[in-house]
């Protein structure tokens, strides 16, 4: 509805967000933000998360999952949706849009975005240019090492462990193993022999 009306939803969006900032207002914060989220049951948000959170995207945290403190959410370009049983450990950072499924691990420090910065016009700053966002996608059984950046626009497949410090620039598939810089795949499960292969480097 707001769509249709750009002129109130640039209104509302000053009333809820800083100017100068991608963070709600204080009051938005303490009032309205914990009414935004929808919790599974058990679900816990540790108080010194960072939660950057406005009401007309949506945000999902299943059943059991735990998101530590001073992990940074925000879902100002898309929602984020947690599913269960999954363990945001302290200092991740998502940017919307983005989904993760059941028993996903994020490791400290972790980056997953689903957005990029426009860059393309070089007579304008980039800080100018504004985003592109392009969702992104974590399946299940998801074991993200500590200090990896997922791009934006990728999915990565169930049962996928991604190594320490890996950036991660394309879709993985099912039962990989990858890492590095950009991020390859180091190993794959092979279900007729029933147990992880090698991949040769190209």
């Amino acid at each position: 509805m707001l769509n249709n009306h750009p002129r109130l939803k640039k209104f509302l969006h000053y009333c809820l967000v800083h100017p100068y900032t991608s963070r709600p207002r204080w009051w938005a914060r303490v009032f309205l933000i914990p009414f935004v989220i929808k919790r599974g049951k058990g679900a816990i948000i540790r108080r010194k998360a960072r939660l950057d959170i406005i009401p007309s995207k949506k945000i999902t945290v299943g059943v059991k999952s735990v998101i530590e403190d001073y992990t940074i959410i925000n879902n100002g370009m898309g929602d984020i949706i947690i599913g269960d049983y999954t363990h945001v450990t302290s200092r991740v950072k998502l940017v919307g849009p983005v989904t993760l499924g059941n028993y996903v691990t994020i490791g400290s420090g972790a980056q997953i975005t689903g957005l990029t910065h426009n860059y393309m016009d070089v007579d304008r700053p980039i800080a100018k240019q504004g985003v592109t966002p392009s969702q992104t996608v974590i399946e299940n059984d998801v074991w993200i090492g500590g200090n990896s950046c997922i791009n934006q626009g990728i999915t990565i497949g169930t049962h996928c462990i991604i190594a320490s410090g890996s950036v991660v620039t394309k879709s993985v598939p099912p039962y990989s193993v990858v890492g590095g810089n950009p991020a390859r795949i180091l190993k794959q499960y092979d279900f007729d022999k029933k147990e992880w292969v090698k991949v040769q480097k190209k």
